[in-house]
Order: structure tokens, then sequence, then C-alpha cells
């Protein structure tokens, strides 16, 4: 059923059908729509298919939240996103290694390398979480992006020390030769 929408329209319609339905069928389903709609990247209107979800009591899942946060962070809209984080957390949604990679990632898009790094620093401190090679890999981009190699080099030593492998592909050709010499 999922597979044959291709137009938001057909999105939309099957939402309505969805929310016609006694009972509603399960957040699964909702999120399987949901991720329909993220890889037509309509994003707003995703945005605003959650709103309309949580208005007619779906309860929503951690999926349901990483997927809207998501899309706030491919909006440059990453302060949303926490919001999404808190309504989720006033619910028992805890947030999980995705949603901190999610994060961390749109505010580099959004060239907000201090406040992904009081975050990582935050994640590790507090342990919200297992990070993961993504994780690290999303900090060190954001970092060379920055110019702040020195940190960059700290961070893949560390990443190194716990045993992850870096995704050399995300990483700037002057971490590479550093990686490879390692």
């Amino acid at each position: 059923m999922y597979a044959k929408i291709t137009k938001l329209d057909d999105a939309f319609q099957l939402f309505d059908e969805m929310t016609q339905r006694k009972p509603l069928p399960s957040v699964i389903k909702f999120n399987q729509l949901l991720q329909v709609v993220a890889k037509l990247k309509h994003y707003s209107s995703l945005i605003d298919l959650f709103k309309k979800m949580v208005s007619i009591g779906v309860l929503v899942d951690v999926y349901t939240t990483n997927t809207v946060i998501m899309c706030c962070c491919q909006m440059y809209r990453t302060s949303e996103g926490f919001a999404i984080v808190a309504y989720g957390l006033k619910r028992g949604v805890v947030p999980n290694v995705f949603t901190f990679n999610t994060i961390l990632n749109g505010l580099i898009l959004e060239d907000r390398i201090l406040e992904a790094k009081r975050l990582f620093k935050k994640v590790i401190k507090e342990q919200l979480c297992d990070l993961d090679v993504v994780t690290y890999n999303t900090m060190i981009k954001g970092l060379c992006k920055f110019g702040n190699n020195d940190t960059a080099i700290s961070l893949l030593r560390m990443m190194n020390e716990r045993g992850y492998k870096p995704i050399v592909s995300h990483m700037t050709p002057s971490l590479i030769v550093f990686a490879r010499t390692k």
C-alpha cells in the first residue's frame, strides 16, 4: 500500500483514510506513511501530518519523533527538532542515538558548531545514549568544517580508543591521511 504512493496527494488521501478507521491504525502504520512522505522530501507536509496525528490521539514513539526531527533539521529548523525531543520526553519517548545524531547533524548544517559540541559533551557526560560511529563522524565532519582540526583529531583518537573505526568517506582529506597512518 505504501509502495504505491508516489505523490503527496496520495499520502494525504491515505492519511485521511487511516484517520477515519475505528480503531485507529497503530503508530507503526502512521510511521510507515511518514517515512514515505520523508522520502518524497515533503518535510513541512510531514510535520503537518505529525501535528494531525497528535491532535487525533495517535500515541507516537521514538521512530515517529526521529522522523519529524530529521525533517526539522533538513529544513534548517533544528530548534524545532529540540522542541520535538521535549514533546516526546513529556510523553515517555526516550531519545536514542539516532535522535542525537540527527540533532547534531542539524546543528552542523546550520553552522552551530558550538551548540553541537555542547550537546555532544552532554550526551557523553550524562550517558544519554550509547554513541556510535555515526555520532563521532558527524562531529568530526563538523569540527573540520569549521577548521577545528586539532579537536577533530583528538576526537578521532578517542573514537579509536573506544574501538570505533571511522567512515573514511565522511572525513576531510587531511584527517583521512591521519586516520590511515594510525
